[in-house]
């Protein structure tokens, strides 16, 4: 496994991006790829209380942008982070609010591994320091600063998420926020920041992407060579705006449970919906 290293501030390998910050980490202790710091790189953030939704866009924005060559940085919590840090694969950078050898949340033990051996880990903490109420503040920071642009999938109105978005506005970061559920507590803060406070409005990964490079980056082949049936076209229309449970679909289809159940898994097969927990299902 990859040993810790510590960069200092002032060394050639410190990244010039903290420095815009007042109280840039006096020292860094990494693990895994340095090399992705040489990378432009867009932080993508949010609530640990997510939706599916919520996890399901941070997941593909940050598959969007590491297929265009940009690293994704994110803070290795629960939720909207974890998302984000499987949607770039190879591509991350965790920034932990402990020291690198501390397990937190330990959820996310396994993907804190994964990263060190293919992602990057860093901390401006000593390796086996333990969290506690004022370092995640300070992680936050990090977080903001290490982006060309913040995005925030899903935050609630006093969501730490918030925090680091204030924080990339004062570092004049670009700010991006994905709209939601006007009745979702989820979406308050990041529909709140879209309306009052000129975060701009993703509505899709592709758009975002393409604002972000100035280009079109695909990232998954479609499925030009299949031909969809009315059926499957009718469930992909039922699908468009969201996830909806078996149940939901057979009121809206009008077709038998037995019918919908090998239609779906059909479409499932062949790549036009995923099945999520629960019984849901979503359109890819």
């Amino acid at each position: 496994m990859n040993e810790i290293k510590v960069i200092r501030l002032g060394d050639e390998n410190y990244p010039k991006a903290l420095l815009d910050l007042k109280d840039p980490p006096k020292q860094l202790y990494v693990k895994g790829n340095l090399g992705l710091l040489n990378r432009p790189l867009v932080s993508i953030v949010g609530t640990r209380d997510c939706t599916r939704y919520g996890l399901m866009v941070a997941k593909d924005l940050a598959e969007h942008c590491a297929a265009a060559g940009w690293g994704v940085v994110s803070g290795l919590a629960e939720g909207i982070d974890a998302a984000a840090h499987q949607g770039a694969k190879e591509s991350t950078i965790a920034v932990l609010g402990n020291g690198i050898e501390v397990y937190y949340p330990a959820i996310n033990r396994d993907l804190q591994d994964e990263i060190a051996m293919n992602g990057l880990l860093i901390s401006e903490y000593p390796p086996k320091l333990h969290a506690d109420n004022t370092t995640f503040p300070q992680r936050n920071r990090i977080v903001a600063a290490l982006g060309r642009a913040v995005v925030a999938v899903e935050a609630d109105l006093r969501s730490g998420t918030l925090i680091t978005i204030r924080k990339a506005q004062e570092l004049n970061r670009d700010v991006y926020a994905v709209p939601g559920n006007v009745n979702c507590y989820a979406s308050q803060g990041t529909n709140n920041l879209i309306a009052n406070h000129g975060a701009c409005m993703i509505t899709s990964a592709e758009s975002f992407v393409k604002d972000l490079t100035g280009r079109n980056v695909k990232t998954k082949s479609v499925n030009t060579n299949k031909q969809i049936t009315l059926e499957q076209q009718s469930i992909l229309n039922i699908l468009k705006t969201d996830e909806m449970h078996f149940d939901e679909i057979v009121l809206e289809s009008g077709l038998s449970v037995p019918q919908l159940s090998t239609l779906l898994t059909n479409m499932e097969m062949i790549g036009l919906i995923e099945k999520l927990p629960g019984n849901y299902y979503i359109a890819k």
